[in-house]
């Protein structure tokens, strides 16, 4: 426990005391003001899927790969302008958003069996399982 020193008279000023609050506050929620990329993974069958939460983007700037052990996608938005009527020039600037993410998957994949949609602002990729990876079933049979 902390020795009960009055203000001003220690190591301490009532103003370090009170940066000390406030810095233990704001590392408390840094990690809550970074933007994550919500990212669902399931197997389902023989097939990985993966859902991406993507709102604002346009498939055409979305750039997917895939591996056998992970997905890798990249996306970027850029500043545009327009030059509208009367000679004024509109430029429109939105959050600089980009995605740079990659997956681990929990499991081999096939990735040239890999497909991929976009409906509603959600990157779906569908992966079947490697072969190694779904095994094979062999027949027993007595001598």
């Amino acid at each position: 426990m902390r020795q009960m020193i009055p203000f001003g008279s220690g190591r301490n000023s009532i103003f370090d005391e009170m940066d000390d609050v406030f810095r233990g506050f704001s590392n408390a929620i840094r990690p809550m003001t970074r933007r994550y990329i919500p990212v669902d993974m399931f197997e389902e069958n023989d097939e990985v899927v993966l859902s991406v939460d993507a709102p604002g983007f346009e498939p055409s700037q979305i750039e997917i790969k895939t591996f056998s052990d992970r997905v890798n996608i990249r996306s970027k938005m850029e500043e545009t302008s327009d030059i509208g009527d009367e000679g004024r020039t509109w430029y429109l600037r939105r959050n600089n958003r980009s995605i740079d993410l990659s997956v681990t998957l929990p499991t081999e994949v096939d990735p040239d069996g890999a497909r991929a949609s976009f409906k509603n602002g959600v990157i779906t990729i569908r992966m079947p399982k490697s072969r190694a990876v779904q095994g094979k079933v062999l027949e027993l049979k007595g001598e």
